[in-house]
């Protein structure tokens, strides 16, 4: 037995010798997987199809470039269907599995629902840009922070030589964030000259507003602010179709949306205005109001990584998603797979100026957890026969020559 035990052993030594080192390949890994809340159903899911393509895209694009340090990336979403209550169930159940950052949603009342779930972390990088999360906190929003944003919208139509506007907006958490937006930059002194001749709200569930457009035709608005997405803004403008209402509509930039507008043909606007993105200005634009060399760099990227999935890029999805991940991808690769919820938030904190993307500059250390300022509101038009959307005005919200 003893003969029989050493020749065990011997073979089994010379089976390690002789045997190939066995490694372990970057395809051996596991996935770094960074949850995702998004709506795909329900009236945000516009928003959730395309962003939830564009993180297939940047996913892609980011594994065929070394993925993090080597290890491949995924998003794992998950459906919000478009319901606070949900999201706040959802997010219950991704915290329990101490992540370091999940990503969503994209509506203001479904980040707004969950934010508090967040204040020990993980980080929360909202889509949106309708929330006001705590100065140093675990949660960021994508875009910039309401009161520029609206003061970019509000400064293209002043500048147009509009002063007298009126507003819809809707009743929910998103509705109510962009209405206390509204008193803050009307309250400017750039705007002492403007005046609301109405101000109507409604219930996002509204079948129609054809009440509120009748009082805005008889108000003698010469241009209106609407504050509501997805479906809730087709059942407005249809409502201002229905009593004749001709005036040039600003909305927010969570209906850029191609597909979304498309399906309102039949009641578009004369002018419909949406906030876009840097590489919308036209090329010809003067160079002040153009983007920044940094920028342009960025927006390379963005079409390097479409024409990789055989597509072009889809403005509401590189407007919500982009930056925010490339900044936390870019985190990962620098602090590695073994990153805290602590130790992305600080990487974020720390952009002074050090990331341009695709929707500007971005600074974190004004407090206001966006990054950006009203240099990055672009004004833009869709074209239905291109099914591009082009600016219409440079960075801040300048109107450009001949638009």
């Amino acid at each position: 037995m003893r003969a029989l035990n050493r020749f065990v052993a011997v073979l089994t030594a010379l089976i390690i010798l002789i045997a190939p080192a066995v490694q372990i390949s970057a395809a051996d890994q596991p996935d770094y997987v960074i949850p995702v809340i998004l709506s795909l159903t329900g009236s945000y899911a516009f928003s959730g199809h395309a962003e939830s393509e564009g993180l297939k895209i940047f996913e892609n694009y980011t594994n065929a470039h070394g993925g993090i340090r080597g290890q491949k990336l995924h998003f794992k979403v998950y459906d919000d269907q478009s319901s606070p209550a949900t999201d706040v169930s959802l997010a219950g159940q991704i915290i329990a599995q101490h992540p370091p950052v999940v990503l969503g949603s994209d509506g203001g009342s479904l980040c707004n629902a969950m934010m508090s779930l967040f204040k020990d972390g993980p980080v929360l990088y909202c889509l949106v840009p309708s929330i006001y999360p705590a100065k140093g906190s675990f949660v960021f929003a994508a875009q910039v922070a309401l009161d520029p944003f609206v003061a970019g919208m509000i400064r293209y139509l002043r500048l147009r030589g509009f002063e007298r506007l009126a507003v819809i907006s809707s009743t929910d958490g998103s509705g109510q964030a962009d209405d206390i937006s509204m008193t803050h930059v009307l309250a400017l002194p750039d705007n002492k000259n403007l005046k609301i001749v109405a101000y109507e709200h409604f219930n996002p569930t509204d079948l129609n507003v054809t009440a509120q457009a009748t009082h805005i035709k008889a108000a003698g608005a010469q241009a209106v602010l609407v504050w509501a997405s997805g479906t809730s803004f087709g059942t407005v403008l249809r409502s201002f179709n229905d009593v004749g209402l001709s005036l040039p509509v600003e909305t927010s930039p969570a209906n850029l949306h191609a597909d979304q507008l498309a399906q309102y043909l039949a009641f578009y606007p004369k002018e419909l205005l949406i906030p876009g993105l840097t590489y919308m200005i036209p090329a010809n634009a003067p160079k002040a109001l153009g983007p920044t060399p940094a920028m342009k760099r960025s927006i390379a990227q963005l079409f390097e990584a479409y024409k990789m999935a055989n597509a072009l890029p889809d403005p509401a999805a590189a407007s919500d998603v982009w930056d925010p991940v490339n900044m936390v991808v870019n985190g990962l690769r620098k602090l590695g797979p073994g990153m805290t919820a602590e130790q992305l938030r600080d990487y974020l904190l720390s952009i002074h100026g050090t990331y341009s993307g695709v929707n500007g500059d971005y600074d974190f250390s004004s407090g206001d957890q966006h990054g950006l300022d009203g240099q990055a509101v672009v004004l833009t038009e869709w074209d239905p026969k291109s099914g591009k959307f082009y600016g219409v005005s440079g960075l801040r919200g300048t109107p450009l020559p001949n638009h």
